[in-house]
């Protein structure tokens, strides 16, 4: 399923967001009035293997933060913006002007913030 674009707000900086979901999790990000500066974060994952022929989706991320479970909502602008944040402010170079960046571990980002061991959570879409 893919999203419409949204608004967001950043640093006094607008964004928008869509994103598609199934077994990859595809986030992306862009500079408003931008189209080509875009950083697109996958969030790949293996479906489970019950109901194989049911499409499952996740939108939902546990993790561990201080030693704590936490839920990130991917699909939320809370934690989209919390994302945002995270690259404005520790990955900069990845916002290069007319030029889409692909980040193929999103996970992996989720790492860099300080979040561990990253899992989706899953849901039957139909």
């Amino acid at each position: 399923m893919k999203t419409s674009l949204r608004n967001i707000t950043v640093h006094d900086q607008k964004f928008v967001y869509w994103y598609t979901s199934g077994a990859c999790f595809t986030l992306n990000l862009s500079v408003k009035g931008d189209k080509n500066s875009t950083i697109t974060l996958l969030f790949q994952a293996i479906s489970p293997p019950e109901k194989p022929y049911t499409f499952w989706a996740f939108y939902d991320i546990v993790a561990q933060q201080n030693e704590t479970e936490v839920i990130l909502h991917v699909a939320r602008p809370k934690h989209i913006a919390e994302i945002l944040t995270y690259l404005l402010d520790q990955r900069r170079e990845l916002w290069l002007k007319g030029k889409p960046q692909i980040i193929e571990s999103g996970w992996g980002i989720l790492e860099e913030m300080g979040y561990a061991d990253p899992k989706p959570v899953w849901v039957t879409e139909w």
